[in-house]
């Protein structure tokens, strides 16, 4: 028999664009990684189609926070990949309403060493599957990916005790 395994849909809400673009090209040629984007179209493009298809274009009357999640919303992906500092209000609202807005979306925090533990495990508590430091993303997101896509969780080892902890509480 012959099965055809689904890829894991995968997209990033990070508004460092550059960043972005780096995990992008580190998931673009993973076998099983389906990497959903939809970025702005180039002026090359456009005057080759003569329109722009306006899910494309970005919304002037919504904030930066509500167009991601909104772009994210739309392209549905199984695995939502957020690089986040938890530091900020702002930055945790955006989580709360990417977690409210696409609940189907298994999320795997990306952050730097400034982010808690305390604060880590908030958002795994909201639903998140996983964490991984921006350090490791270039030797482990293709990994992680696949892991939480198979319905797994992505934490490091050593915060599977206060995680524990955490739940017995």
């Amino acid at each position: 028999m012959n099965f055809h395994i689904q890829p894991v849909t995968v997209a990033i809400a990070d508004f460092d664009h550059d960043r972005r673009a780096e995990y992008e090209s580190l998931l673009q040629s993973e076998l099983g990684i389906s990497l959903l984007t939809n970025v702005m179209l180039s002026n090359e493009t456009i005057n080759e189609y003569g329109l722009v298809n306006r899910r494309f274009k970005p919304r002037s009357n919504l904030t930066a926070s509500e167009d991601e999640v909104a772009r994210i919303k739309r392209i549905n992906p199984l695995v939502l990949l957020v690089s986040l500092n938890l530091c900020s209000d702002d930055d945790y609202a955006l989580l709360l309403s990417l977690r409210n807005e696409c609940s189907g979306a298994l999320m795997v925090l990306l952050a730097d060493d400034s982010v808690r533990e305390d604060q880590l495990l908030k958002v795994l508590e909201i639903g998140a599957r996983g964490y991984l430091k921006h350090d490791d993303v270039r030797f482990h997101l293709s990994r992680a990916v696949q892991v939480v896509g198979r319905g797994e969780a992505w934490v490091p080892r050593k915060m599977l005790g206060n995680i524990m902890s955490h739940m017995l509480n």
